[in-house]
């Protein structure tokens, strides 16, 4: 074989074998392209869990039972001057007894019970010993209100107001509180103010059972704090309220006032001296079950004659709030910062 011919003959098979190199690199490229990724397949889930998940609830924000705390509720205040002399000795608050005399005004807005002792749609729910009966008309708003729910809750139309305000009475005539001012006051009553009222039941056989508490009537006692309305002379507490005790003795000082008092024991008395220990920076503060948001505090009086009160206000509205005086030394406000949502 020629050189010639080999170089030729190499030529071929070189040209050959690279032809046969790209026909396979041609088809291992096609068979790549024919191969289809496996899908991912799930893994295995209970029933429960392929569901849709809900929503985490949020938190609740309505405490199951009412709670107290101290702090700062109300934020932002604005200051009015209220009479010190005078304001001392006014509001729902105020003690009476022999031992506080009472120097405020007259009661004003008195209505007759009357009226108050039917439900909306004219349904008898409570009596009253004498339509002559007056009490402040706030008083008899929430009364109305308890008498209502007391019937709705126990099925009984059995309360009688014994007693209230009966400004045509002999005793009231001939008691030194009628000289117009009330300042002889020795001999007053709790009565005088128009919240006060004393209860008898009247179950419609022409009896008057005295009132106890006791059975369904322990409704009255356990719930009369959501009215605004307390047990105003407590089983135990005759050496501060200077009172025998009676269970069918109640008054009206509003409502958180009446709420601080029920759940943490307190008479009147015990209540304004626990009041005292907090001013507007750090007051006492209570949370109820029904999301609504209250806050009390104490304010010295001036000697002078007027006082400077910081009352609460959100932005250029002021919050709803009441001024109590003690008789002595201070104010007591009460206020409400966020209202019920339930």
């Amino acid at each position: 074989m020629t050189k010639k011919e080999f170089y030729s003959k190499l030529k071929y098979k070189n040209t050959a074998f690279g032809l046969a190199c790209s026909l396979l690199l041609i088809l291992a490229v096609g068979s790549a392209c024919d191969i289809k990724p496996k899908k991912a397949q799930p893994e295995p889930q209970s029933s429960q869990a392929a569901e849709e998940k809900e929503p985490e609830p949020l938190e609740e924000k309505i405490p199951d039972k009412n709670t107290y705390t101290r702090g700062k509720a109300a934020t932002d205040f604005k200051y009015i001057d209220i009479r010190s002399d005078k304001q001392l000795h006014s509001g729902l608050l105020t003690p009476y007894t022999d031992e506080v005399a009472y120097q405020g005004e007259r009661p004003g807005e008195m209505v007759s019970i009357y009226e108050y002792l039917f439900s909306e749609n004219k349904t008898q729910i409570a009596y009253a010993r004498s339509t002559q009966i007056y009490l402040t008309k706030e008083t008899a708003e929430r009364f109305n209100a308890m008498a209502r729910d007391f019937k709705g809750q126990t099925g009984l139309a059995t309360l009688m107001i014994a007693d209230g305000y009966v400004p045509e009475s002999d005793d009231m005539k001939n008691n030194p509180c009628w000289d117009g001012s009330y300042t002889k006051t020795a001999k007053c009553e709790e009565h005088f103010l128009g919240t006060s009222i004393d209860l008898l039941t009247y179950p419609g056989d022409g009896s008057f059972p005295e009132f106890t508490g006791e059975d369904k009537y322990a409704w009255v006692l356990e719930n009369m704090s959501h009215y605004g309305f307390i047990l105003r002379y407590p089983e135990g507490k005759e050496d501060i309220t200077g009172h025998e005790p009676y269970k069918n003795h109640i008054r009206y000082v509003g409502y958180p006032d009446s709420q601080f008092m029920y759940d943490n024991g307190y008479t009147l008395e015990e209540y304004i001296e626990e009041v005292k220990k907090y001013d507007y920076k750090n007051q006492y503060i209570l949370t109820d079950t029904h999301g609504g948001k209250y806050c009390v505090y104490y304010v010295p009086a001036d000697k002078s004659k007027t006082t400077n009160v910081p009352i609460p206000i959100n932005g250029d509205k002021e919050l709803k709030y009441r001024i109590s005086g003690d008789a002595k030394e201070g104010f007591i406000v009460s206020c409400m910062v966020e209202e019920p949502t339930k």
